[in-house]
């Protein structure tokens, strides 16, 4: 299996515990502004990266091939973003969770790629014939995946592509213009959540090339990475939370508090950060600070299940029960109809000597499987919860 297994459409990361000497600063208030620190690491080189708009750069043989397709007599009678759906439908194949991240040129050189890199194809072939792009972050099952100190989780983006040159008649209302989603792999468990503007889009494209570096702890790419992605958008969350994880990797952890109070102040409802400054407030045992920070995770609304399902399952893991309970609940809150939340309720239920709870839950989360192994795994362990009785 490739080593690049999880270098897929987003970069999520979570760092484990480690001893850190305490910072006495206090927490954050609704009262109090926090200036924007000072991310910049001079220790670090800088590289030269692929600029924004060379991220969605076609060559001519790539522009000719497209236009010819998309103004061919054959496919006039095509609304225009069909046939702009039919063109990567007819020619890509290969694209999936697993690919690399590439550019609109690679992508079409190598037909292949993962989802941010057909949603950026996707766009330079829409810009070429003023096709409106929107794009949705998706909620998909997780992929986890730890090396060293750093652990990463997927995340997934699809297109929307509208139609154009619409003319609305005479007398006719219209609420929703026509459009296709791309998503070439949709799965069962897939969320749909928000629409995300095209500067966050577009810092994905850096945010999961500083994720391939800094699993490999290639500090200096990763930061030349996030850089580039700060020129895009400077308050964007993700690249903010991927900078604190470089600078605590480095053992800067005033700077990496300094980010994660300077997001949560700007973004509360960043699920990633407030998990990550958690982290590094149980490391350095800052109990009133960190009952705080707790109680905020806790009124954030989330729309991605999964991201309440990690969280439970970390809690569930240092046999705090109790709250992994809570957060086991907060996953089905989300999305009652996915399987994960329930087998959760189950074995949580299971710990604190609760088998009824225990064995209704798990027999939820097998009437919800998706395959018929999971169904299998899911009655097998229901029966083993009925003979303890």
């Amino acid at each position: 299996m490739s080593s690049r297994f999880l270098v897929v459409c987003s970069f999520i990361f979570t760092l484990a515990a480690c001893v850190q000497t305490p910072i006495s600063e206090e927490i954050v208030t609704d009262t109090q502004v926090i200036e924007a620190p000072d991310w910049r690491i001079a220790d670090l080189p800088m590289y030269e990266v692929v600029a924004p708009q060379d991220i969605f750069y076609l060559t001519d043989a790539q522009t000719k091939d497209f236009l010819n397709y998309y103004h061919a007599p054959a496919n006039a009678a095509e609304g225009g973003h069909k046939r702009l759906y039919n063109y990567l439908e007819n020619i890509l194949s290969n694209f999936n969770y697993k690919g690399e991240t590439y550019t609109s040129t690679e992508a079409l050189e190598n037909l292949s790629g993962n989802c941010l890199s057909l949603a950026i194809l996707t766009t330079s072939l829409a810009k070429l014939v003023d096709i409106e792009v929107r794009y949705q972050r998706v909620n998909a099952a997780p992929i986890y995946q730890r090396f060293h100190n750093v652990m990463t989780l997927s995340s997934h983006v699809r297109t929307h592509v509208y139609e154009p040159y619409y003319e609305v008649k005479e007398h006719e209302l219209v609420l929703i213009k026509s459009k296709l989603v791309i998503d070439y792999f949709p799965q069962n468990g897939n969320v749909g959540g928000d629409i995300i503007s095209y500067e966050d889009f577009v810092s994905m494209y850096y945010q999961n090339l500083a994720g391939d570096a800094l699993v490999k702890e290639d500090y200096a790419t990763a930061y030349s990475m996030l850089a580039a992605a700060m020129n895009v958008n400077d308050k964007n969350a993700e690249t903010l939370n991927t900078l604190a994880v470089i600078h605590k990797a480095l053992g800067n952890t005033d700077i990496a508090e300094a980010i994660y109070r300077y997001v949560l102040m700007h973004d509360s409802a960043s699920v990633n950060v407030l998990s990550n400054y958690i982290v590094l407030l149980e490391s350095q045992n800052r109990t009133s600070e960190l009952s705080q920070i707790q109680q905020q995770l806790d009124s954030v609304k989330d729309d991605n299940p999964y991201r309440w399902f990690d969280i439970a399952n970390r809690q569930y893991a240092k046999q705090n029960y109790s709250i992994a309970l809570k957060y086991f609940k907060r996953s089905i809150e989300v999305a009652p109809y996915l399987h994960e939340g329930y087998f959760g309720l189950a074995k949580t239920y299971h710990k604190i000597g609760l088998p009824e709870q225990a064995k209704e839950s798990m027999q939820k989360a097998a009437k919800l499987a998706h395959t018929p192994e999971e169904e299998y795994l899911y009655q097998a362990k229901l029966r083993v919860l009925e003979n303890e009785n």
